[in-house]
């Protein structure tokens, strides 16, 4: 016994879905009304389903917001939630930040680093980890540098540098835990 399509869709419903795909600027509110196209076909909510990569539950929960909320039911909603206040005062300080040198802030580095600027916002008031920091950069189309993993000068300098850096880690940890004021020479 065939399955029942579940969902009967009228010409004019057809074209309402067509051009509210062609309006879409979500993948998800296209999809959806694809998926809702399909069903009306007469294909199975399993078949809609792999040919749209979501599950069958999905499928359904399209088709029952099409049948009670109409189309205005495949679109996506904004996103509850408690607003983002710190963020959204990290992204008006942020670009002025990194257009100053992070050496006059009394950062050693001569480029501006996640856990840095993360500092600085806090100095500002701004309480935001940097994986907040990161996110916003993104949402800002900045992007960060990641430096090339080699020292400059000559094979023998290399050498001495990394015979230096190597020694340094080697007693680093028994500095910390005897919190001696300077390191040794």
């Amino acid at each position: 016994m065939p399955q029942n399509a579940g969902i009967k869709l009228s010409l004019g419903q057809k074209k309402v879905l067509k051009k509210f795909m062609r309006k879409a600027t979500d993948k998800r509110e296209y999809r959806a009304a694809l998926g809702i196209l399909l069903r009306g076909e007469g294909l199975s909510a399993e078949t809609v389903g792999k040919k749209l990569a979501v599950t069958i539950k999905q499928v359904f929960v399209w088709c029952h917001k099409f049948r009670v909320e109409g189309i205005s039911g495949l679109s996506v909603k904004k996103q509850t939630g408690r607003p983002a206040r710190e963020g959204n005062k990290a992204k008006q300080i942020i670009p002025k930040l990194l257009k100053q040198d992070p050496q006059h802030f009394g950062f050693l580095k001569g480029r501006w680093v996640l856990r840095d600027i993360s500092k600085e916002l806090k100095k500002e008031g701004i309480t935001l980890h940097y994986t907040g920091v990161r996110r916003i950069l993104n949402d800002l189309n900045i992007r960060q540098k990641s430096p090339k993993l080699r020292a400059l000068g000559s094979i023998k300098k290399n050498y001495q540098k990394r015979e230096e850096i190597r020694r340094y880690k080697r007693i680093a940890s028994a500095l910390k835990k005897k919190n001696w004021p300077c390191l040794p020479r």
